[in-house]
């Protein structure tokens, strides 16, 4: 092993994982317009973008700067910014620093395809937020996170592995069990490129969560990832428009537990691809119920609908609110009034959430899954 990778094992792969995003509010007239600013400007009403404005003007840029940046939305707010016409000088280098990182993300991914040619290894795909940001054609500096996520079959783990490693993207050997979910994905970290290094994380489950069922699941993604498409003028592949959303959903759901960090900033991609992709909402509906999801995908659905006034159809989420135990879960994710998510987390709140999800009585529901764990693990 060379110096070089010696000392990257040892010094930059202790990861540091980013904190619980900061709760935060922008009122004005007993509104919060905090959900106007990861909307792309193209949808936002000429009297929400004067609100914005007299909501700016109120504040100050002081304030407004310190609540995009806490709760992690500065080139969602630049963006909306510019093209608003509001403090367009500050919020335009802004703008410009997340344009030229993110076009420079998606050139080091379309060196990963290209260099898989030379291994044995056909199911890479990218997925969740960067694959929604290249495959809505909205625009490419809305994203901000460290790293990206792919999909892979674990069998391919070689290849891949030996992929990244010659393009100088390097994964710790990880212990057995890593918190809640052990063996389900690897991190691959490259310290020499975007400004202090990146992070590409191969994920071998649709979700990598310990409560979940995921046989379904990995079983359609599987057969999803076969019919990838192509980002175009690059090797990049992502999910079809409908299996990009209906996993960004169950991302979102049992990933994220709805409303965990990074909060709001999740439902972006669910806005993006309702608002410009043309999707198969039968479908989603359909492999929702072959997957026995519950209503994990719906609830999502439903809450950017609520929300970021997503155009979401109603056949979609008119029956989830059927039972009274799923009121109360929507209860517990959003105020009902205000639509601010709740961000506390701890085992047993998770636990609830993923249980719940599954629309089905609780008691039974938990015994059911501790006895499929006994019998199959």
């Amino acid at each position: 092993m060379s110096i070089k990778k010696n000392e990257l094992l040892n010094h930059s792969l202790k990861r540091k994982r980013d904190k619980e995003t900061t709760a935060s509010e922008l009122l004005f007239n007993g509104r919060d317009l905090t959900p106007l600013l990861v909307l792309d400007p193209n949808s936002i009403e000429q009297s929400d973008r004067d609100n914005l404005k007299k909501c700016y003007n109120l504040y100050g840029r002081a304030h407004v700067l310190e609540l995009v940046k806490n709760a992690k939305l500065i080139p969602f707010a630049a963006y909306v910014f510019i093209n608003i016409n509001c403090d367009r000088d500050f919020w335009q280098p802004k703008y410009n620093f997340y344009l030229k990182r993110n076009n420079e993300v998606k050139e080091l991914l379309n060196n990963i395809f290209v260099n898989l040619k030379n291994y044995e290894c056909k199911s890479l795909t990218l997925t969740e937020n960067f694959a929604v940001v290249l495959s809505s054609n909205t625009s490419i500096a809305c994203f901000c996170s460290g790293d990206v996520d792919l999909s892979a079959d674990i069998a391919e783990r070689k290849a891949i592995t030996a992929c990244l490693n010659s393009l100088n993207y390097f994964s710790k050997e990880q212990p057995n069990k890593i918190g809640e979910y052990s063996g389900q994905s690897m991190m691959f970290f490259n310290k020499d490129i975007i400004q202090g290094g990146f992070w590409v994380n191969v994920i071998w489950k649709p979700v990598t969560r310990a409560f979940l069922v995921q046989d379904k699941y990995e079983a359609r993604l599987f057969r999803d990832r076969l019919f990838a498409k192509l980002i175009p003028g690059t090797e990049i592949r992502v999910l079809d428009d409908t299996s990009l959303m209906y996993f960004s959903a169950l991302h979102i759901s049992a990933g994220h537990y709805f409303t965990l960090s990074p909060g709001l900033r999740l439902y972006v991609d669910i806005d993006r691809l309702a608002r410009n992709k043309k999707i198969d909402w039968d479908k989603i509906i359909e492999w929702s119920e072959e997957d026995d999801a519950g209503i994990r995908i719906f609830m999502v659905l439903y809450i950017s609908h609520k929300v970021l006034k997503t155009p979401i159809p109603e056949k979609i989420y008119k029956n989830i609110f059927s039972s009274n135990r799923n009121k109360k879960l929507f209860n517990y994710l959003i105020n009902s009034e205000s639509y601010k998510f709740q961000n506390k987390s701890s085992i047993l709140r998770r636990l609830y959430v993923e249980i719940a999800s599954d629309d089905k009585t609780l008691i039974i529901n938990f015994f059911r899954r501790v006895f499929k764990k006994i019998i199959f693990n």
